[in-house]
């Protein structure tokens, strides 16, 4: 009995030891739990893919002339272009990693056109303004529109007057993600009204417009 009392002492402290690890512990997973459920979240937009060159439009319009335009869906065929209807085309071309800026697309046409025998066009800042409108216009509709668009400004409009010019053509497309040069001697040198309109001896000067894989070209003749 003596020795039970003795050793009384003992056992309170242990267990006043444990009952504390015990309350410890017990506190230290209610903290544990608490932050284990604060997490961080994260959000990853994956850019849009840009059009792929299987489904695009090209127009152009040879000098007054709303003709012809082009709705193009892939051909067998690389780099051949092919005649739908009386305004319809198609092509099927590759895709580049850089899409042509206007600087490019002008460097380009003048070293093609001067490779056959037509006279290097100069930048005009009507033009560009108005292809720029034309080429952003095709970006948020994802199409051209059958030069309805021009011939309404050049014929209702007084476009002649407004750009300063009394002969004006147009070469315009979407879809076709191409370097300058691609997308002069690819794509508008496809086939013979495009290849004609951008070679065209009566143009004198250009407007490059370009907003995603939209691009307009508009030319000019007869400065006023």
């Amino acid at each position: 009995m003596s020795r039970l009392k003795r050793a009384l002492p003992f056992i309170k402290r242990g267990m006043y030891i444990l009952l504390f690890v015990l309350l410890c512990l017990e506190l230290f997973n209610v903290y544990s739990q608490y932050f284990m459920n604060r997490k961080t979240e994260s959000v990853y937009q994956q850019p849009l893919s840009e059009e792929e060159p299987a489904d695009v439009d090209i127009e152009d319009v040879e000098a007054i002339t709303v003709d012809p335009n082009f709705t193009p869906k892939p051909t067998e065929e690389w780099g051949k272009a092919k005649q739908l209807d009386e305004h319809t085309w198609t092509i099927k071309v590759g895709e580049d990693k850089h899409m042509g800026t206007p600087e490019e697309i002008l460097t380009a046409l003048n070293i093609y056109r001067q490779r056959h025998g037509s006279s290097s066009l100069q930048p005009d800042e009507k033009l560009t303004t108005y292809a720029q409108d034309r080429a952003n216009y095709f970006a948020l509709t994802k199409s051209t529109d059958k030069h309805a668009g021009f011939t309404k400004f050049v014929n209702e409009e007084e476009g002649f007057d407004k750009l300063g010019f009394n002969a004006l053509g147009e070469n315009s497309s979407y879809g076709f993600h191409v370097e300058g040069v691609h997308l002069i001697e690819w794509v508008y040198a496809g086939d013979e009204p495009h290849n004609k309109n951008q070679l065209n001896p009566e143009w004198t000067h250009v407007g490059i417009g370009v907003s995603g894989t939209g691009t307009n070209l508009i030319f000019g003749g007869k400065k006023q």
